[in-house]
């Protein structure tokens, strides 16, 4: 059950994570600078530091947005199904001491 919940949540909400922040990034970026959201910031129309700035806000918070969600999926699943429910990349690790 606990690597079924992972799947749901560790992969679902980030993705879900993307798509809010998105909408939450355009509705700011329109609301501050008067302008909709670059579409295509590749456009003759839109100048260069405005589909940059664009790219740079939009990357940064969506990459944000998705860490935040996917560290709170991975703390849920490993204090409710244990750490074994996680994948192998995102257990704790175990500090071997070498003597």
């Amino acid at each position: 059950m606990g690597k079924l919940a992972w799947q749901v949540i560790g992969v679902g909400a980030p993705i879900v994570a993307a798509f809010a922040a998105r909408k939450v990034l355009t509705f700011a970026w329109e609301k501050s600078t008067k302008r909709p959201a670059p579409v295509n910031p590749i456009d003759d129309e839109i100048s260069m530091s405005e589909a940059l700035a664009w790219t740079v806000v939009s990357g940064v918070g969506v990459a944000v947005a998705q860490l935040v969600v996917q560290r709170l999926a991975a703390t849920s699943v490993r204090n409710n199904f244990g750490d074994e429910a996680l994948p192998k990349k995102y257990r704790k690790q175990q500090i071997t001491g070498v003597a």
